[in-house]
């Protein structure tokens, strides 16, 4: 059954009806009190600081589960309150080089050894439950920067402290540092700087529609974890719901480091980009064709 939203939004129902594929992510996890004070202007003692906390979280369950539109006074308000919510910054640092490019058969061989039951946990990645018959290597991939591993660390940390090949280390480092996008068309989707955006001459060979890593080698540019997106990938009005589903989790990730970037949510809930642009794609497209589930 489709859900829609109180303000008759038409979005992708699985976007508005409580992310069911999230996982681990929609969990709550207090952020930094000390943080949110020195950078983020909180008034307020460690008590009161967790009262609001609890109930944004609440209150972007609710948003996500289509019992609030996303516009809600009250996530407006606690945004505020926690300081989560002021403007975008982006990154000022230059992008790093990798010497080398890392195939993602590497980093599936990462996921294997670290995390057995890996298939199991793909729909944090792809948002479709069950195990599918032949997983995508690049759904597979990016699960070695998902918190996914033993006691919620990703499999790259591990992998990276015992590697002796260092210079493989040095590219998965570089592919980690990159932002997670969607492209459709010759253009992202998302509002990476772009100095972190590879030329549309660097997608020349590349799906029509993706999301994935794009990170700089010597003599260009490499992608990583990537996973071709259906057609809806190709509506513009997926830009629009993945920027402003990406925003609700950059002040998530805000609550722990109010100086967060957009990108820094890119690199650090890939999974919550993968998802919502397959999801979302994938819906779009089915609407389009006037036959949305």
């Amino acid at each position: 059954m489709n859900v829609r939203s109180p303000d008759r939004e038409v979005i992708p129902a699985i976007l508005n009806a409580g992310d069911p594929h999230a996982q681990d992510e929609a969990l709550f996890t207090p952020g930094n009190y000390a943080h949110a004070c020195r950078y983020a202007g909180f008034v307020g003692d460690e008590a009161t600081w967790a009262g609001v906390e609890r109930a944004f979280h609440d209150v972007v369950q609710d948003v996500l589960g289509g019992l609030r539109s996303w516009d809600d006074a009250d996530l407006a308000t606690l945004a505020t309150r926690l300081g989560v919510n002021g403007p975008r910054h982006h990154d000022t640092r230059p992008g790093r080089l990798a010497d080398a490019t890392v195939p993602d058969e590497v980093l599936c061989d990462i996921v294997e050894d670290a995390v057995p039951e890996a298939v199991m946990l793909l729909e944090r990645v792809v948002g479709a439950p069950g195990m599918p018959a032949r997983p995508p290597p690049g759904a597979i991939a990016a699960l070695a920067f998902v918190n996914c591993g033993i006691e919620g660390t990703r499999p790259v940390e591990g992998w990276m402290d015992d590697e002796e090949d260092r210079a493989l280390v040095q590219a998965v480092r570089v592919v980690d540092d990159a932002p997670v996008a969607a492209w459709a068309d010759g253009e992202c989707l998302l509002p990476v700087i772009p100095k972190l955006r590879p030329p549309a001459s660097a997608l020349a060979g590349m799906p029509a529609r993706f999301v994935g890593r794009a990170y700089q080698v010597h003599g260009g540019w490499a992608f990583s974890g990537v996973v071709p997106l259906a057609a809806g990938g190709s509506s513009p009005r997926l830009a629009e719901v993945l920027e402003r589903r990406i925003t609700l989790e950059l002040w998530q990730l805000r609550r722990g480091e109010p100086r967060s970037t957009f990108e820094d949510v890119l690199r650090h809930r890939p999974e919550v980009v993968y998802r919502s642009a397959l999801e979302a794609a994938a819906w779009l497209g089915a609407a389009s064709s006037g036959s949305p589930d």
